[in-house]
């Protein structure tokens, strides 16, 4: 699947900043990814009308009105029935949120993978399973976890099987890694959580992350430890260090030709470098992707893994950036 070549991205890019005029150029540019990686155009005028039905449900305030109501009106432009996408959506987020009081953005993105990845008679069950594995995840690390954590709680339990012996995997690569960015153990955290999807040992791919994010730094690609997430989705894809580095440094030459991509009000050269490894990833895994029951494939999980760090970086890029200019 090649993203950048045929100009796809771009034409979505384009239309998604026409319609989502006022929003964060990353998620501008995010809604397009997800268009671009199903082989979908953006329809301007279908994104208008699923907004639309998106502000009569839910109020300013609302976590769907929040960061993520960008991708989540184009999901719903990209689904036959967006009122019915939301419905169901919605009733996810209930199930998940029981005995929360307040929303969460994070418990949204949660809900949205179960809710994207999961047969709908598995959902509730699910639903119970991410709840569960959360609370496994804070046992074992209190000062750690937060909310933040629950969209991998939510992959664990899509994944299915052994998630304990997973939940073991992903304490073992965080020991690893920790030791190797001690003043970074969140981001150690999360890297852990996406390592954790893919069945190598577990020294084998946290010392491959590490190579990984060595080598990027060695080549100009170098990417701030909360970025770093996108790394370990380029080790599950299985491609050479090498390779990756090479088909970045290529991928963000040519974003950095596209609007946005650059010049003073572009998104910077941090952002394009995650944009650029992303595309890296997607364009080595196969198109065929599909979730039998709970099992998700290897395939899928990198594809939701790369929609999911994304999400995650620019929310805390933005958050970040809202903080220091109230400052």
């Amino acid at each position: 699947m090649e993203l950048i070549q045929d100009g796809l991205l771009s034409a979505n890019i384009d239309t998604i900043r026409s319609v989502f005029k006022t929003e964060y150029l990353n998620m501008q540019i995010l809604g397009a990814f997800i268009c671009t990686s199903q082989n979908r155009t953006a329809d301007a005028d279908r994104l208008r009308e699923c907004r639309k039905i998106m502000r009569s449900q839910h109020g300013f305030f609302s976590s769907f009105r929040g960061h993520l109501q960008l991708p989540l009106v184009v999901k719903m432009s990209l689904d036959r029935d967006p009122e019915g996408y939301l419905e169901g959506l919605e009733e996810t987020y209930r199930t998940l949120s029981q005995g929360y009081k307040l929303g969460h953005e994070s418990r949204l993105m949660a809900a949205l993978l179960l809710y994207d990845n999961a047969l709908a008679e598995e959902r509730a069950t699910l639903c119970v399973r991410t709840r569960e594995l959360y609370d496994l995840i804070r046992q074992n690390h209190p000062f750690l976890t937060d909310q933040s954590d629950m969209p991998f709680a939510a992959l664990i339990a899509l994944q299915g099987g052994d998630a304990e012996t997973r939940l073991a995997d992903t304490e073992a690569c965080y020991q690893i890694l920790k030791a190797r960015f001690p003043l970074s153990k969140n981001a150690a955290q999360t890297v852990s959580h996406v390592l954790a999807m893919s069945t190598a040992p577990s020294e084998e791919k946290s010392e491959q992350f590490i190579r990984m994010y060595n080598e990027f730094k060695a080549n100009k690609l170098r990417l701030p430890d909360f970025y770093m997430t996108i790394l370990a989705v380029l080790v599950n894809s299985g491609i050479s260090v090498e390779e990756a580095v090479r088909q970045s440094k290529a991928h963000e030459a040519a974003l950095k030709q596209m609007k946005g991509f650059h010049g003073l009000f572009g998104i910077g050269s941090q952002s394009r470098r995650m944009f650029a490894a992303a595309v890296t990833a997607l364009n080595n895994i196969p198109e065929n992707a599909a979730v039998e029951g709970t099992v998700m494939s290897t395939v899928l999980s990198i594809i939701i893994s790369i929609e999911l760090t994304i999400m995650m970086i620019i929310i805390i890029n933005s958050t970040n950036t809202a903080a220091a200019s109230s400052t």
